[in-house]
C-alpha cells in the first residue's frame, strides 16, 4: 500500500454495499466472507465481496479452508489478482458491534502487508477498519463511504442470489454438552447439523441511507 496513513476513508461501490447488508440481514447466524480492494487516487475502494463455504453457529464462523484456496484458484484462473483479495467482512447477525477477541486475532492472522476488516450486523450497523502491518502494526477504525457509481438495480434479484449463495453455501449447526454420569460432572462437546432458515423478507430499504456517500 503506497497511501499516506491513516487515510481519510474506505470507499465501497453501492452494489457492494448492498449485498454486505443483505448478506447480514438475510442469515439469522453468523456469517463471514473475504472480498477484493484496489487502491486509486482518491484511496482504498472495496470493490466485490465474497461468500465462501462456511460451518456456523449462534456465535461462531468457520472458514472452509478448502473453499479458501478454491477461491484463490478461481481469481487466478479468471486473470484477477490474488493480492487484491485485502477484505475480511463477518456478520455479528442481531448483536451489537464491537471487535471480539476473535474477530481481532482473525485479522491478525491474515497474510499480506494490510487488511480492511467490515463488521455488520442485521440492524444495517456498520464498522470499518485498516490494519496495516508493515512497516509496523497499526490499526485504524475509519468511515466507510458509499460510491454511488452506478444505478442501484434490482435488489429483489440480488436478494434471491444471496439467498440462494446462503443455503448452498453456509452449514448450520449447534453446540451441545452432553453430561456424562449421574453427578453430571464429565461431558462432551458435540455439533448437530441444523436447517438453515432464511429470515423473512424485510420491507426493502436503501442500505445507503445512513452511509456516507460520494
Amino acid at each position: 500500500m503506497t497511501l499516506p496513513l491513516p487515510p481519510r476513508e474506505i470507499r465501497i461501490r453501492r452494489r457492494v454495499l448492498d449485498k454486505l447488508l443483505l448478506y447480514a440481514e438475510r442469515c439469522p447466524v453468523e456469517i463471514g466472507g473475504l472480498g477484493t480492494v484496489v487502491e486509486d487516487a482518491e484511496g482504498l475502494l472495496i470493490t466485490d465481496l465474497f461468500l465462501l463455504a462456511q460451518k456456523v453457529s449462534a456465535s461462531d464462523t468457520e472458514l472452509d479452508a478448502d473453499a479458501l484456496f478454491e477461491f484463490l484458484g478461481r481469481v487466478v484462473a479468471e486473470g484477477g489478482d490474488v493480492a487484491s483479495v485485502r477484505v475480511w467482512w463477518h456478520s455479528h447477525a442481531d448483536m451489537d458491534l464491537i471487535w471480539s477477541e476473535t474477530d481481532c486475532a482473525t485479522i491478525g492472522s491474515l497474510p499480506g502487508d494490510f487488511w480492511v476488516a467490515l463488521l455488520v450486523n442485521r440492524r444495517g450497523e456498520i464498522l470499518c477498519r485498516l490494519d496495516a502491518f508493515a512497516p509496523r502494526r497499526q490499526t485504524w477504525e475509519l468511515p466507510l463511504v458509499e460510491v454511488v457509481e452506478e444505478e442501484r438495480g434490482d435488489l429483489e434479484a440480488l436478494q434471491a442470489a444471496i439467498d440462494r449463495e446462503i443455503l448452498e453455501k453456509v452449514r448450520a449447526y449447534v453446540v451441545v454438552h452432553d453430561v456424562i454420569g449421574s453427578e453430571g460432572i464429565a461431558g462432551t462437546v458435540a455439533e448437530y447439523p441444523v436447517p438453515l432458515t432464511l429470515e423473512p423478507t424485510r420491507s426493502r430499504h436503501d442500505p445507503g441511507d445512513a452511509r456516507q456517500r460520494k
